[in-house]
């Protein structure tokens, strides 16, 4: 022994006083790492199942989510897809709208040029002809015309015109100025 150990202060131990102190104050010795292995095994056991269940949980809600993301996903590429048809046939329909509307525009124009035209023909047709208001349409006669190359020849006198030829008679039509005329020519007492 040393000095060192002198400097020390002596433990005394006495047998019987740690034989009780041991029984009354301390509690039963820790556990060894084979009986914590042993007692918690079963726990963690049920600890590892419950986390593998939930994982499996949660897999199988990721995987639904997934296909749901994935059906969702189809859904608008195909309204997508849709809308941009809609799109194209609407521009088409645009397109031909503008070209249709030229086209009734020209076509009102020429329609326009077209109809002075006739009318303008249609009066100078007219210089030449002769229009007799109030011969009454008669089944009796086979050839209109004869009957009114006759009548004019008698009504002008044959002297004043050499030839007088009828190359068509007509009726005019219901609404015409010129059968208007006659249906009031008609009705006006002489």
């Amino acid at each position: 022994m040393g000095k060192s150990d002198k400097n020390k202060p002596k433990l005394h131990f006495d047998q019987r006083k740690a034989h009780k102190t041991v029984g009354e104050h301390m509690a039963a010795p820790p556990p060894t790492a084979a009986d914590t292995t042993q007692e918690e095994e079963p726990e963690l056991k049920q600890i590892q199942a419950a986390m593998q269940q939930s994982l499996a949980q949660i897999d199988s809600k990721i995987d639904s989510l997934s296909f749901r993301m994935d059906r969702m996903t189809e859904r608008l590429n195909k309204h997508a897809e849709r809308l941009d048809e809609s799109d194209r046939r609407i521009s088409d329909i645009e397109d031909s709208h503008t070209t249709l509307t030229s086209n009734h525009e020209s076509t009102s124009t020429t329609l326009a040029a077209l109809q002075r035209k006739v009318n303008n023909l249609k009066a100078r047709s007219r210089r030449n002809n002769l229009h007799v208001v109030g011969i009454a349409k008669s089944t009796d006669i086979d050839n209109m015309e004869g009957y009114i190359e006759c009548l004019l020849t008698q009504l002008l006198g044959g002297n004043t015109f050499s030839n007088i030829t009828c190359s068509r008679e007509s009726t005019p039509l219901p609404g015409s100025p010129l059968h208007c005329g006659e249906q009031e020519n008609s009705n006006t007492p002489t």
